[in-house]
Order: C-alpha cells, then structure tokens, then sequence
C-alpha cells in the first residue's frame, strides 16, 4: 500500500465521518421530523422521500442564500447555536 492509498483511506473516513456528524446535526435539530423524512429509509429509491428530502433541500439552499447575503450573522448564529447544544446534554 503506498502512502498515497494510505492518505486517500484517511481522507475519505474523515469525510464520512463528518458526513455522519452532520446527519446526526439534522436530526437532533428537529429538521427530520418537520421535513416528515424516516430514518431507515432508502432517500434516493423511496418515491414517498422525493417530496420531503426535495423540501428540506431547498431550505438549505435558502439558508445558504441568507448566509451569503449578509442577511444573517454567522457569530451570532454559533454563539446561539453553542447554547442550544448545551441544553441538549
């Protein structure tokens, strides 16, 4: 195995990884439930998922639009968000 493989491997498990935190991010803010999305369901081959997983898409793409036009800032959002997590413990 070269260090490159090595890297590659390492590079792609801290992806996943980060990817699971922010799946575990989603559901812990309540987002799931509101958008109807069920967990143990296939969201790319479930038919019944198309609507909501659509949905929740689009609000993030708008919450992306807030954060990018200045609408929003991101330090007050943490400072709140730092505090909401703390309740959740």
């Amino acid at each position: 195995m070269t260090m490159l493989e090595i890297d590659s491997r390492g590079l792609r498990r801290a992806r996943t990884r980060s990817l699971i935190q922010l799946g575990g991010l989603l559901g812990r803010s309540g987002l799931l439930e509101t958008f109807h999305i069920e967990l143990g369901r296939d969201l790319q081959k479930d038919v019944t998922m198309k609507e909501p997983i659509a949905a929740l898409y689009k609000g993030l793409l708008v919450l992306k639009e807030m954060v990018e036009s200045g609408e929003v800032s991101l330090q007050i959002w943490a400072t709140q968000g730092l505090e909401e997590l703390r309740k959740l413990k």
